[in-house]
């Protein structure tokens, strides 16, 4: 795997604990439902872990030739659609505000976007 890789996953993981750090005050910045929306410090989580994401995923679709050779055609759609409706699910649930929905959702789409990632820095 490129050295790049370890950069973006780095930022996934700095994000990821920023957007865990526990805040003693509940402000909302958005508020997507009664129980969930960004604080100052979740949004700058957020952007963190974007910085490390979206790279990820213009790789994996600059390596979707290779990732549908090594998968084959069937398992690459499945695993867009699988990453797709759980992401849609994500939102949902945060609007919702149904925690069940969202962590299924999360659960989803990192097993889906984990196999396709992997499989396209493993090819660069």
């Amino acid at each position: 795997m490129k050295r790049i890789f370890w950069v973006y996953f780095a930022l996934l993981i700095l994000g990821l604990l920023v957007l865990a750090w526990p805040e003693k005050n509940d402000v909302m910045m958005i508020q997507f439902s009664e129980t969930h929306g960004p604080s100052k410090i979740d949004l700058a989580g957020i952007l963190i872990i974007m910085m490390g994401y979206i790279p990820m995923l213009k790789e994996v679709w600059k390596q979707s030739s290779l990732i549908k050779i090594s998968l084959g055609e069937k398992n690459w759609h499945l695993l867009i659609v699988m990453a797709s409706i759980a992401i849609t699910a994500i939102g949902w649930s945060l609007y919702v505000g149904n925690d069940i929905t969202l962590w299924v959702s999360v659960i989803v789409a990192v097993l889906a976007q984990t196999i396709l990632v992997r499989i396209a820095y493993r090819r660069t």
